[in-house]
Order: structure tokens, then sequence, then C-alpha cells
């Protein structure tokens, strides 16, 4: 009879915790809510390059070890993407409620118009579908098929074995592996790599031959066979020139491919988008579509930029001027015409501290700068010159003083809390609080009342006294000063004053326009076209290709 007593509890327990949970549906309206199904892909994948084992020991070889993956390195800085036709899914998000209209992230995107996201195109399998097919053409950063490569180099470690990669791969996080081993025979170098695909599970054989003294010339094709594998996408030949301009930039995708004219190059099949830049010239972009058994043949017409802008530079002592890396001549320089735009002015001398300042050209107007060179080494200058105290800088200083107003607030936070704890400690041993009990004690026993009386007088006394003596190394701050809302002075509260000032001090001082002009940089050109953003794509690129 217990036990059935007993199992009756339980069920009844049950119940009862149960039966709130049906007004959950009602409280979060989940009834009324529908979410279409959505899913998240990979979206990078790391290459890992291991140093190559020798077949026989030849210590006088040793240098192929790290030497051979270095070249192949070199090959494979161009990889930024690898190829997935079916990438795997991160986070699937499954359908929810009755005849759903938009995705969770449609309906928080909806609901916040104010905040920008970066639109997804791609939601579901039936959007890839559409890529797979050809209903929908998107560029490789917006298609998940296209999987970021990060390549890391391993030299140190000791090169895997192709049955030990199954393993190795899942401890260092390494989707792809490139290990292989070298022989010499007699002046012939034959090099056998191997590339080993984590996902795929499958291992990927390489073998090359070469001469041994042209070993590291001769490995492009090798390093090119590795690429066009990873790519994991039929390729195509691509041809760029500029109308007959040599030396410009060509970049697919944002991979610098070469310079004009540009041949014998391989790329992904896909819509793409295609930048050339060269010195002197408009940056050109266009969004291209490289076709599967189709030679890709582009001339690209550039238009010469105009030098409509001027520059005046002087200084105490003869100097070389350069415009982003542009040579202007030697100071004193007068009424030079300079392309407009944003970008970076450095003065130098040998023997002298490089000054750097920034330049806002507008056209048909002149800037104009009058520099005073210092003597001096501009590496150890640069590297050294807001130093205040042995490795210490006017930053680290500001830094210090902003971390000591902090510990001296929460030092006067402690003191009041302090402060008041010694009030709350005398009230629980304070009993004579009201008119009415101190006159019946009295009535009742007037002999010991004065005693009483004169213990509680003591207690409330040394209270107050160590209350305000707490307050008073504290101080108030007027948000706590319920009073007047006046600032007490008091060590603590001028103690975090005076940090607060030292931190902007000693930031104020680290702020010259040296330091200032020092850290500018041209804007990055991410959607440069000829026309409105031109100006900011040219000094970029000036400034930052340095082929």
């Amino acid at each position: 009879m217990k036990h059935k007593i007993s199992a009756l509890l339980i069920i009844l327990g049950l119940v009862c915790n149960v039966l709130p949970l049906y007004s959950i549906d009602d409280y979060y309206n989940f009834p009324k809510q529908s979410y279409k199904g959505s899913v998240t892909y990979e979206s990078s994948r790391n290459l890992c390059l291991f140093s190559f084992a020798a077949t026989s020991s030849d210590p006088t070889k040793e240098y192929l070890s790290k030497g051979i993956p270095s070249v192949l390195l070199s090959e494979l800085r161009s990889l930024e993407y690898t190829y997935v036709e079916y990438p795997k899914a991160n986070i699937i998000y499954h359908s929810f409620g009755e005849a759903p209209t938009s995705t969770l992230q449609e309906r928080i995107d909806a609901e916040s118009p104010n905040v920008k996201r970066k639109k997804r195109e791609i939601n579901d399998e039936k959007d890839l579908q559409d890529l797979r097919s050809g209903k929908k053409q998107l560029a490789p950063e917006k298609d998940p098929r296209y999987v970021k490569v990060t390549i890391r180099q391993l030299w140190d470690r000791k090169p895997p074995k192709p049955d030990e990669s199954f393993g190795l791969a899942t401890k260092l996080n390494c989707d792809y592996m490139i290990t292989g081993s070298f022989e010499v025979k007699d002046s012939e170098l034959v090099t056998k790599v191997f590339l080993y695909d984590d996902f795929e599970g499958k291992t990927i054989p390489f073998e090359h031959k070469t001469s041994l003294t042209r070993a590291y010339q001769e490995m492009g094709p090798l390093g090119e066979s590795i690429r066009e594998k990873l790519q994991g996408k039929d390729t195509t030949s691509v041809e760029v020139s500029a109308s007959g301009e040599e030396g410009a930039l060509v970049y697919l995708d944002g991979i610098y491919l070469g310079k004009t004219p540009l041949t014998g190059k391989k790329f992904p099949v896909g819509k793409r988008s295609l930048f050339v830049f060269k010195e002197g010239f408009h940056p050109y972009k266009q969004d291209v579509q490289l076709e599967k058994g189709k030679s890709f043949l582009f001339d690209v017409k550039l238009s010469l930029k105009l030098n409509n802008s001027f520059i005046t530079v002087t200084s105490n002592v003869e100097s070389d001027v350069y415009l982003g890396i542009q040579y202007l001549g030697k100071t004193p320089l007068h009424h030079i015409p300079i392309p407009s735009g944003l970008n970076r002015l450095r003065i130098s001398k040998e023997g002298y501290i490089d000054s750097f300042r920034a330049v806002d050209a507008v056209d048909n107007e002149e800037v104009n700068f009058n520099v005073e060179m210092r003597e001096g080494n501009t590496e150890v200058y640069y590297k050294n010159k807001q130093n205040v105290f042995l490795d210490h800088t006017y930053k680290d200083f500001a830094t210090y003083s902003l971390y000591g107003s902090l510990l001296f607030y929460a030092s006067y936070v402690y003191l009041n809390y302090a402060s008041r704890q010694a009030y709350s400690a005398a009230r629980s041993q304070v009993t004579l609080v009201n008119a009415g009990a101190i006159s019946s004690f009295y009535g009742n026993n007037p002999n010991e009342f004065f005693f009483w009386y004169g213990v509680q007088n003591s207690i409330i006394d040394d209270a107050e006294s160590k209350g305000k003596n707490l307050k008073r190394v504290a101080g108030t701050l007027p948000m706590e000063n319920r009073k007047d809302r006046q600032l007490v002075a008091g060590p603590m509260v001028i103690m975090m004053g005076l940090m607060l000032v030292s931190a902007a001090t000693f930031y104020i001082l680290g702020l010259d326009e040296e330091t200032v002009e020092f850290g500018y940089l041209p804007l990055n050109p991410s959607a440069v076209s000829y026309g409105q953003n031109a100006r900011e794509g040219y000094s970029y690129m000036q400034f930052n290709m340095r082929y």
C-alpha cells in the first residue's frame, strides 16, 4: 500500500511540473511563429606544409628538406580559395511552424532595419543547387563552394608518413597536408609529394624530376599541379595586356597574377573580378567570366591619370622626396604636378631622420610643406621616439595613470562601504532607539539608566567617528552626494582626479604631428572604379603594391 501511495505522489508531482509547460507555447506565441530552414557552410580550411624527408641520409643535401616546401609555398601563395562542390555544413536551422515565409536571420533583419549585416545569398541546399546548375552566379566571396585557404608552415615538425596523416590532421587542425620525400640520383633530384585531403579521406601523390643544380627554378610545374588540384575546379588560360603598357599589375579576385603582358597563367573558371593597376593610370576594375575550355584574352585600356594638383616641398638640407613610392626629386621642389588624392609624403636623407607628412591633394590646388630635417637614425628614432623612461612611452604612462585612477576608485568604493558597515555594526548594539524605551527604562531603573545611556552613547560616538574618518579619507563624488550634489575632496577623490589628469596629459604629449601622420595610410579601394573612388584607389595601390 505504501508503494502505491509513493507512486501516486510521484505521478502527481510530475504532472504538476509538466502542466505549466503547456502555457509556454502561448507565452512565446510559438503557434504563430514559423521559420524556413537555413544553413551556414564552412568558410575556411587549413593547408599544412611540412618539411620533406630524405630517402638516403646526406648532410650536404639537408637544405632540400625545407627548401623544396619553401619553393612549393611560393607557388601556393596565390591559392586563396579551394573549390568544394559539396561544402561542409556548419549549422543547420530546420523549418519550424506552418507555412514559413522567411528564415530566422531574415526575421531578425526585418525587426532590426537599422543594423547593417552582410546579406547571405545562399540560405539552403536549393540555393546551392541553383549555383551548381548555373541558374545563379555569384562571386567567390559569396559562393560557399569557394572555401578560403589558410597556409600554415610546420617546417620544424617531423615529416609525417602517408599512413600517419589521418590522426595527425585532426590533432593539428589541418584540412589539407602536404609532405613528401626527395632522393638525389647522380645530378638528378626526384621529388615525391603527398597531398592529403582530410575531408575526403584520400591521398593524392605527385612526382617530379629536376636537375639538382636548378631544382628550385624547375619546380614550378610541380607547384602548379598541386595548386590546380587544390583549386578543385576546371581552370582556363588567362592572358591580359594593357594596350601596349608594360608592367601593369594584374589581380583576379584579389590574387596577384603578375604584370602585363600576362600570359600562360591558369585560373579557375567562373565569375571573376579583374583588377589592373599601373603607376600614373586610373585603376581598372571589371567583372569577367572565365569559361571552361576557352582561353580568356583581355586587352585593358588604361586611362591616363593627369597630374592636376601641385606640391611644394622645402627643407633645411637637400633631401629626397617621395610621394607614396614615387620619387619626385630633391628639395627644394616648387610647383611639382602630382595626382590628386590621399597619399603619404616621405622626405629622406642619409644620416637624417625620415620625415613623413599626410597629403590630401585637390585638383588645381597646391600643398606646401616646409620640413626641418634632424640628424639621426630613422629606424632607431621611430622605434624609440616616444620613450619617456627606459622602454616606456607616453602611451604607456597614460595607460598606467588610467589604471591608477581605477585603483583609487576601487579604494574609494571600499572606504565608503566600510563607512556604512561601521554604522551598521553599531546599529545592532544600540537598544535605546526611541523615547518610549528611554522613558520606561529611566522610570524602572533610574540608577542603571545613566550607565547604559553612557555605554550606548559611546557605541554611537565610536561608530560615527570611524565612519566619518573613513568617509573623510574617501571623499564624496557629486553623483553620490545627495545633499547638494557637490564634490567633497578626500585623498581618494583627489588621487583619482590627479591620475585622470595625468592620463590625459601623457596622452596629449604623445600626440604630436609626426606621430599622427606616421600612422596615416591611404584608403583601401574595395569598390574602386573609374570616377568616384578612383583617387582613393590610386593612392592605396601606389603606396602598397611594391612589385
